[in-house]
């Protein structure tokens, strides 16, 4: 574009921005609302926002920048109002009063500066004990001008702290009868001090301005282009919700839906002018210092990720008075209407890791009597068969549809594990008490009962689904379990754990046999998992390392035996996969097929016994997770060259390199096969304590028992309860004309807060394992050196090669020093650099291969 053309053009955009500027000011007029001259101040005074023009208005291209730039901006802002006009008069109602002028905007922020200055003033701490504990409310003037600050800042910062102190801390630097005198502020020309109380609306742009300053320190270590940014948090984007409300709106009542918006735009333009006040560097790694400094953030450890992310951080006071009520809960329609059956009776373990506390499955063997008919069941010959019992947390009787609680765990979607801790789907006091499968308490579950062939496959008509009560006997660990059948009492005492064990070993080998992964890969590779502990006298976190594997389809490969296998694979540092862990997860995976093919003998049930009474529509649609098979025949060189680095004895290589086979697991109300697990059908609903999808399977699979219940009531001319409700059912009670379906299940409401766990669990993982390796780096006077294994080629041209470190469980990106290298080769390679906060880790080739490398340790030295 030639200069003069771009000069017209400016020309043209400039004349538009004025129309526009006008039909903007009338617009706001019109609304009661005076032309906004932060909008001016944001097009002249302040930094424009690059990634809220892109978000907004799409960004300029290359060719229009220089003399078009500012044209385009003001353009591109002038049609952000104009579309915020067209919001719903509510969304307009938001703004508390009119635009604050650009000096009524610099007082709000100087006043904000001096605040945080006097909560920095070292001499604050010489004049007060500590202005006593961080969470005391304040008391004198709370209810006066001097407390007006605190009121207003209060609850705005939840979910933008990982503890509630810095979330107090927050709330309190706005609360004057605590702050100090002008005297103790370095600022002797500051026009509004701490003590000198401005108008409300001053304090409440201070507050949005600091919520600003927030989101901004919670962006550091962001990468990628604003488009990927975006995606980061498209899933706190809800349909209906109204457009980015423009810069320093205050917002009257806010609750969670404002916490997930103000993080979904990430305005961060008022934050940048305060760290410009304070003259501080106006980048996110400025604003995340800031707040360390203040405190807010208890130390550089706070998990910025799990910040931005938009999952809540705490409870909230109504929520946990939510989970209370429940606890009172008393109706159980599943009792009313007779189908919760006692099976207090049976022997039920629970198998946990030691810390688990959100016990949600337990497992037991019924002995049903000699086959010797030869049936379907057993072998013949009066064998002895068995039913398996998976006995899962009964969530929906306190948590049904349509409930707070219910709401409660939506928003969470899921519990998400992190090193430093657990943040549950539901309250304490449920996910932990009251739900969860103690010892020795009657407990609800949804119950199901499934009988063996002789070669591990289900007996379709064997499955039994039903509510029950039952008590369990033996809360026991992995580990416990393993020692028990180790030493032979997993078949004398406890025989029930030898008879789990021999069916899982049962169903390993029949989904192997039928190509599922641990038979397509059957060395997988082992994953290093962090744990981070607060220590308290030390006052830092104590990190420890465990390198676990997921399955193995054989000989236990790394604690010898195996023969010319074992000495072809080599891993001195992964702990094996047990006996206890092989019986969990093939009891839970037999669960999932069990109700898939329950739920396709149900349909045909249904159809028969359909009569001339009343019925209420029965439909069971129920999320099947499938997965195609691999395309090998097109595929055959790739195929030819996984199976030559197998026959090679190159385990992992392998193991990395079928990776690329595998299919995208789909969720779909169709029945289909699982690929990698080697079914022909498979549901999840296992954990409904800690995922809302699960519990929405239980809800669906609860209604439709229930519904059975009342047709074959209904045909029987039985009355129904009058406690019965149309949520108990799933739609409208009994009447001459067709019941209407209320309530439909959507299972893809839950997915968004679950699959933007993942991302966090593995930025907060990555982080804490960076953070293990800069303490070894510290701690030696030597080159920190690890034994590896490359796994593959990424990129050829620039000789960059995935590689994996047996000491750390870790798989990383490493450039070659050294040529082309083939897949298998043992490396030594010394950490050049570590930056935990940036997820930034490189290696480069050791100057030897010994020094200090793998001591063997459980977990690196304090910081």
């Amino acid at each position: 574009m030639s200069r003069s053309s771009q000069l017209a053009v400016a020309a043209a955009l400039l004349l538009i921005t004025a129309l526009s500027n006008i039909q903007v000011a009338v617009g706001l007029s019109q609304v009661g609302i005076n032309s906004p001259s932060s909008v001016r101040s944001s097009l002249h005074k302040r930094d424009c926002d690059a990634s809220y023009t892109s978000t907004c208005c799409g960004a300029a291209s290359i060719e229009q920048r220089g003399t078009l730039s500012w044209a385009k901006r003001s353009h591109n802002y002038c049609n952000y109002y104009s579309t915020a006009l067209k919001s719903s008069a509510n969304d307009v109602a938001e703004k508390s009063g009119d635009e604050l002028t650009e000096e009524e905007i610099d007082e709000s922020i100087e006043y904000l500066a001096n605040l945080i200055k006097a909560h920095l003033d070292p001499r604050k701490s010489s004049n007060e004990d500590e202005t006593s504990e961080i969470d005391v409310e304040p008391s004198a003037g709370s209810n006066s001008e001097n407390g007006i600050g605190y009121q207003l800042a209060k609850g705005r910062f939840i979910d933008l702290t990982t503890t509630l102190e810095g979330e107090h801390l927050l709330e309190r630097l706005f609360d004057t009868t605590h702050n100090p005198s002008p005297q103790s502020i370095d600022n002797a020309t500051a026009t509004t001090t701490p003590t000198t109380i401005p108008n409300k609306r001053i304090i409440q742009h201070a507050i949005t301005t600091l919520q600003s300053l927030l989101i901004y320190g919670i962006q550091i270590g962001v990468k990628g282009s604003e488009e990927a940014q975006q995606k980061m948090v498209r899933h706190l984007f809800r349909a209906g919700d109204a457009p980015r409300p423009p810069t320093g709106t205050w917002i009257p009542d806010w609750n969670a839906d404002c916490i997930r918006r103000l993080k979904f735009f990430r305005d961060v333009q008022l934050g940048k002018m305060l760290l410009a006040k304070l003259i501080r560097k106006r980048t996110a790694q400025g604003a995340f210092d800031l707040l360390v400094d203040m405190g807010v953030w208890d130390n550089r450890h706070v998990d910025t990720a799990l910040l931005r992310s938009g999952f809540p951080v705490r409870f909230l006071e109504s929520e946990l008075e939510i989970s209370k009520e429940a606890e009172r809960n008393e109706h159980d329609p599943d009792a009313v209407l007779g189908i919760r059956r006692d099976l207090r009776g049976q022997k039920v373990y629970t198998v946990d890791s030691a810390s688990t506390l959100d016990i949600d499955d337990g497992i037991a063997v019924e002995v049903l009597g000699d086959d010797s008919g030869g049936g379907g069941g057993g072998g013949g010959g009066g064998e002895t068969r068995y039913r398996y019992w998976i006995h899962i947390a009964d969530v929906d009787r306190y948590a049904p549809r349509g409930s707070k609680l219910l709401n409660v765990a939506e928003r969470r979607g899921t519990s998400l594990y992190l090193p430093t801790m657990t943040l549950c789907m539901f309250p304490p006091n449920m996910s932990s008490e009251i739900m969860s499968l103690h010892a020795y308490e009657d407990k609800y579950a949804l119950s199901l009962g499934v009988e063996l062939n002789e070669d591990g496959s289900i007996i379709p008509s064997s499955v039994i689904l039903t509510p029950s009560v039952i008590s369990v006997d033996y809360r026991l660990t992995y580990d416990q379990v393993d020692e028990m059948l180790d030493e032979g009492v997993g078949y004398a005492e406890e025989w029930q754990l030898g008879a789990l064990l021999a069916a899982a070993t049962k169903r390993r080998s029949h989904r192997v046999n039928r190509g599922s992964t641990e038979g397509m890969v059957p060395f997988p590779i082992p994953k290093g998992m962090v744990t981070a502990n607060y220590d308290e006298k030390l006052g830092e976190y104590d990190i420890s390392l465990k390198i676990e594997t997921t399955h193995n389809s054989g000989a236990n490969i790394t604690t010898g035996g195996g023969g010319d296998i074992c000495d072809a694979h080599y891993d001195p540092y992964c702990t094996p996969v047990s006996s206890s862990q092989l019986i969990v997860t093939e009891m839970m995976i037999m669960a999932g097929e069990a109700i898939g093919k329950w739920q396709m003998q149900q349909a045909v049930q249904e159809e028969n016994d359909v009569g001339d009474a009343i019925q209420l529509s029965n439909e069971l649609k129920l999320p099947f997770r499938r997965q195609p098979a691999p395309d090998f025949k097109s595929r055959n060189a790739e195929k030819r060259q996984m199976d030559f680095l197998y026959e090679m004895g190159k385990r992992y290589p392998h193991a990395w390199y079928a990776r690329r086979f595998f299919n995208k697991v789909n969720v779909s109300e169709e029945p289909g096969p699982h690929f990698g697990m080697g079914l022909d059908c498979y549901v999840q609903w296992s954990s409904p304590i800690r995922r809302i999808t699960d519990l929405q399977v239980h809800a669906a699979l609860k209604r439709y028992l229930r519904r059975k219940r009342v047709n074959a009531m209904l045909r029987e001319g039985t009355t129904i309860p009058s406690s019965i409700t149309k949520m108990d059912l799933g739609c409208e009670l009994p009447k001459e004309e067709d019941c209407e379906e209320i309530d439909s299940i959507d299972y893809k409401s839950g997915l968004g807060m679950i699959f933007a766990a993942r991302p966090i669990q593995s930025s907060s993982s990555n982080y804490w394992m960076f953070e293990y390796i800069r303490r070894l780096v510290g701690s030696s006077d030597e080159e920190v050196m690890f034994e590896s294994v490359v796994l593959g080629c990424i990129n050829k041209d620039r000789l960059q090669y995935a590689v994996y470190i047996y000491e750390l469980g870790l798989e990383h990106r490493y450039l070659s020093e050294a040529g082309e290298l083939d897949e298998g080769k043992k490396l030594w390679l010394k950490v050049t650099s570590v930056n935990p906060k940036m997820e930034l880790l490189s290696f480069s080739l050791a100057s030897k291969s010994g020094g200090n490398h793998a001591r063997p340790m459980s977990s690196a030295p304090a910081a």
